[in-house]
C-alpha cells in the first residue's frame, strides 16, 4: 500500500465524500477516485458502497481506518525522530484563561526565545470545548483541567494548582454564607465551576443564579463588588489587587486541580514536543 493512497482514504472518510476530500487535498475528483480503487484493487476488498452516488464506509473500511491511524502516526514520529528537524511554522496553542494569565507569560516568553520561527496562536477558553478543539484538529496543544479519559489523547501533566473559593471580604466574617447565592463562574465546559458545583452540592447549597463571565480580571472585580462567589487558583490571585477580596479553602479533592498539556496521540509534532518538554521542564512555583 502507497501511504499517500492511505491519506486519500483517509481524508474520503472524514470528509464524508469524494468531492470536499479532492478540495481538502488540492486534488481533483477523478485523482481522488482512481486512488480508491487502486487501494480497492489491491486488497481485494470493498472499502466503501457506493448508492446514488453516495458513498458509506464498510466494516472493512473502518478497520483499515484505525491501521492508517496507526501507520500514519508512526510515520509522523519515524520523520520527526530521525530528523530532529528543529520547531518551525504555526503552532495552535489553547489554554484556560487563569492559566493564559498566571502561567503562560514566561512559559511562552521562554518557548519563542529558543525556538524564534514558530509563529504562535493563542485561544483561551474553558477546559472542555479546547478539548473538543484538539480533537477536531483545530488546536496543537491544550492547557486544561480534569481532561476525560479518551484513548486518542495523550496527557502530560504540567502544573498543580490549589483552588480556593473566593468571596466578597465582608463575607469572612459571616460563619454561613448568605442564603442567596450567585456563582460567578467561566462558562460552561469549565472544570473549575464544575468544582465550584461540587463543593456547593456537598455543602447543600445551590446559586439561585448563574453569571458566566469569560475573563477572570472582570470575575474578580465582580466577586469583590459583592456580586456573589466563584472558584480560582491561589496562584492567580497573587498576580491582582485583591482588596476588598477574600477566600477560603475547600476540601482537597476539589482544591487540588493538575494542570495538563492534552494533544491529540496522531498528531506528533516537533512544535508540540518542543512545547511540553519546556513547560514539564521547567520550576514550578
Amino acid at each position: 500500500m502507497d501511504i499517500s493512497d492511505l491519506i486519500v482514504f483517509k481524508a474520503v472518510v472524514e470528509h464524508k465524500g469524494v468531492t470536499r476530500a479532492a478540495e481538502a487535498l488540492h486534488r481533483v475528483p477523478s485523482n481522488v477516485t482512481a486512488r480508491l480503487k487502486k487501494l480497492e484493487a489491491e486488497l481485494n476488498v470493498n472499502l466503501f458502497l457506493r448508492e446514488h452516488n453516495r458513498l458509506s464506509v464498510t466494516s472493512a473500511g473502518l478497520r483499515l481506518l484505525d491501521y492508517t491511524d496507526k501507520i500514519l502516526q508512526l510515520q509522523k514520529q519515524a520523520i520527526a525522530e530521525l530528523t530532529h528537524q528543529e520547531p518551525s511554522g504555526l503552532f495552535r496553542l489553547g489554554s484556560m484563561e487563569s492559566s493564559a494569565a498566571s502561567r503562560l507569560p514566561s512559559l511562552l516568553t521562554d518557548y519563542h526565545t529558543t525556538y524564534p520561527q514558530v509563529q504562535i496562536e493563542l485561544m483561551t477558553s474553558a477546559s472542555m470545548p479546547l478539548i473538543e478543539k484538539v480533537l477536531e484538529g483545530e488546536l496543537d496543544l491544550a492547557m486544561v483541567s480534569d481532561p476525560p479519559d479518551d484513548p486518542r489523547l495523550i496527557c502530560h501533566p504540567c502544573y498543580e494548582e490549589e483552588l480556593v473559593l473566593i468571596m466578597p471580604e465582608a463575607w469572612l466574617a459571616r460563619e454561613e454564607l448568605p442564603n442567596t447565592l450567585t456563582m460567578v463562574g467561566y462558562n460552561k465546559g469549565c472544570s473549575y465551576r464544575h468544582r465550584l458545583e461540587k463543593w456547593l452540592k456537598r455543602q447543600a447549597r445551590t446559586c439561585e443564579r448563574v453569571i458566566e463571565i469569560p475573563s477572570h480580571y472582570t470575575m474578580l472585580g465582580c466577586v469583590i463588588a459583592g456580586m456573589g462567589i466563584g472558584m480560582v487558583p491561589k496562584s492567580l490571585l497573587a498576580l491582582h489587587k485583591t482588596d476588598g477580596l477574600a477566600y477560603r479553602q475547600v476540601d482537597d479533592d476539589i482544591a487540588q486541580a493538575t494542570t495538563y498539556l492534552v494533544a491529540r496521540k496522531d498528531n506528533p509534532t516537533s512544535a508540540i514536543s518542543a512545547f511540553v518538554e519546556l513547560a514539564t521542564s521547567v520550576k514550578k512555583p
